[in-house]
């Protein structure tokens, strides 16, 4: 947030209600929305892992928006035959507990996402780890929206695949996907070039968006 905001950004991050099994998508985006209802446009909503599924559904919800995913696993997208596969094999995702939430354990987080990051960083994301749900309902949109789009992905992501990741690109987005260095974490890995790329892609789709 300060390299973006050194760089002239305006920032927000919103939390999204995700841990209440009982909400649909929609209801879970409004807290980002209500967030850039008053801002200035263009703006850039981006998403990254699972996270993408809500910045798609922020983005179409705001007219004007642009977007930009970062590793993406995309909402109401199922693969078809003969698509790469989606995960790493051997990832252990939290299994869900009774009331329908599922949670990272500090050492499991640690030792599949994190092992990247300095102990220091790993410690600082473990402790920020909050229990997630499946949302209520389908997925509400039906393909991905017509907005100006760009999607990032890492070479050596420790959860998706990167032919995934570049099949989803190409056949749901429409769009030639950004490969850069490093694990599913850039924000975390190697924070002033990926702000640098943001920083460029919102430029580059703003001009896009001009010339359409």
């Amino acid at each position: 947030m300060r390299r973006l905001r050194e760089r002239g950004h305006d920032v927000v991050t919103p939390d999204l209600p995700l841990g209440d099994p009982s909400m649909g998508y929609e209801e879970r985006t409004q807290p980002a929305l209500l967030a850039i209802a008053e801002a200035a446009d263009p703006v850039v909503v981006v998403g990254h892992s699972m996270g993408s599924a809500y910045a798609a559904l922020v983005a179409a919800g705001h007219p004007g928006s642009l977007l930009i995913y970062i590793c993406p696993r995309m909402g109401g997208f199922e693969p078809p035959p003969g698509a790469p596969d989606t995960y790493r094999e051997g990832i252990p995702f939290p299994a869900d507990r009774p009331d329908g939430t599922s949670v990272w354990e500090a050492e499991t987080a640690t030792g599949t996402m994190y092992g990247r990051l300095s102990p220091v960083a790993a410690d600082e994301l473990v402790r920020h780890l909050q229990p997630m749900a499946q949302p209520a309902g389908d997925y509400p949109l039906d393909g991905h929206p017509e907005i100006p789009t760009a999607l990032i992905y890492a070479a050596d992501d420790e959860l998706f695949q990167p032919d995934w990741e570049r099949f989803m690109a190409r056949e749901l987005v429409g769009v030639e996907p950004i490969e850069i260095p490093g694990g599913h974490f850039p924000m975390a890995e190697d924070p002033e070039a990926l702000v640098a790329l943001l920083d460029r892609l919102a430029g580059e789709l703003a001009g896009r968006a001009q010339s359409a």
